[in-house]
């Protein structure tokens, strides 16, 4: 009996979350059908040196993940003389894609977060360089490096 009850009961928790779901889709596909899409002009492409940034932050990302996977291989070994610089690389990897998302959005906050992604990139590139004999690192310094540059730049314009 009370294997009947607790179906029920889920049965029931089951329906009501389903038709929530439906009804907040209809909701939704209710306003789509409201907004007069023939006005919108859907080719308008993004600013190139927004896209260029965030080209840049990609590559800076990819970089500084590269970089800290080999950080990670070296502590696994034992080796922990890169612990400081996957610190630096795993802010590197935040800072960017925190900024990578303004940029995406041309934020009215853009500016103030590129001056601080620019200081953690210095900050990365600094302890990277440091281990300039590891590829992973030299090239995570030459990305950030490039970063530092290409913000400094937009900044500038």
């Amino acid at each position: 009996m009370e294997t009947t009850n607790a179906s029920r009961r889920d049965l029931l928790k089951g329906l009501g979350i389903a038709s929530a779901a439906l009804g907040a889709g209809l909701s939704l596909n209710a306003n789509a059908a409201a907004v007069d899409h023939s006005k919108m002009n859907h080719q308008i492409p993004i600013d190139m040196k927004l896209e260029e940034l965030i080209d840049t932050f990609l590559e800076c990302i990819k970089m500084g993940e590269i970089c800290n996977q080999h950080c990670m291989h070296m502590f696994q070994m034992g080796d922990t003389t890169l612990a400081d610089c996957s610190i630096a690389v795993q802010e590197l990897i935040v800072a960017n894609t925190a900024v990578m998302r303004f940029t995406a959005n041309n934020s009215r906050h853009l500016k103030t977060f590129l001056e601080a992604t620019i200081k953690v990139c210095e900050t990365c590139e600094e302890e990277c360089k440091k281990h300039a004999k590891h590829i992973q690192c030299k090239d995570c310094a030459e990305a950030c490096r490039d970063c530092i540059d290409f913000c400094t730049e937009y900044l500038a314009a």
